[in-house]
């Protein structure tokens, strides 16, 4: 039987500028690194985000929602995280 070790992770609301869309979501990073270190981890070319909201940056239309959305770390041009009380 292998052992599957669990990882505890924080679910963080972020906030991801790309060149042409705002995505709001939740992400998730381990505890004791920053958003930084997540970008600048070798490990993974995506930041998976969950129950994502992409609007177009210049008009601010809504343009989609998805349950989950791969970002290419590639094409952040900015990222901001902000905690939110009751995620669980």
């Amino acid at each position: 039987m292998a052992y599957k070790g669990i990882v505890k992770k924080e679910k963080i609301y972020a906030v991801i500028r790309t060149a042409n869309e705002k995505i709001e979501g939740t992400i998730f990073k381990l505890p004791q690194n920053r958003l930084l270190d997540m970008l600048n981890q070798d490990s993974g070319t995506f930041i998976p985000v969950t129950s994502a909201k992409v609007s177009h940056i210049v008009t601010g239309r809504l343009m989609y929602e998805a349950e989950f959305l791969a970002v290419n770390k590639n094409s952040v041009v900015i990222i901001a995280d902000k905690v939110r009380e009751g995620l669980e």
